[in-house]
């Protein structure tokens, strides 16, 4: 993904006719590939139904859509072994790992949009 709003565009571009994004975040999502994991920097979108997650690499586009009734776990994680801030989201049984890179909104924003949507499982958010 060369640019912000090419993310922007691609997520709205998703959208269902009732549904509006609350926060973004820039990111990178690791996607297990095969057998290894390959990083893709995109833009995470929360929205009134589920998490948006768009990115492209060499052009091609990926996305990810989570669901909230999916999701059992959704975690903020900050420390040295992991390297930043880190959103763990665990859908369907898989963990999906999004490192925040600065651009977009701030973290604190998104997570604060997440939290007031309150369409997660309760006590499923962990911040």
């Amino acid at each position: 993904m060369k640019e912000i709003s090419e993310g922007k565009a691609a997520i709205k571009n998703q959208l269902e006719p009732d549904e509006e994004v609350k926060s973004s975040i820039l990111c990178t999502y690791n996607a297990k590939m095969s057998a290894r994991y390959t990083p893709y920097r995109g833009i995470l979108a929360v929205t009134n139904k589920r998490l948006l997650f768009y990115s492209s690499l060499f052009g091609s586009p990926f996305h990810l859509d989570i669901r909230y009734e999916a999701v059992s776990s959704f975690r903020h994680k900050k420390g040295l072994i992991l390297g930043g801030d880190h959103i763990i989201v665990m859908n369907n049984g898989e963990r999906e790992d999004f490192q925040y890179v600065n651009g977009c909104d701030r973290l604190e924003t998104f997570i604060e949009a997440v939290q007031k949507l309150k369409q997660l499982p309760e006590g499923s958010v962990h911040v």
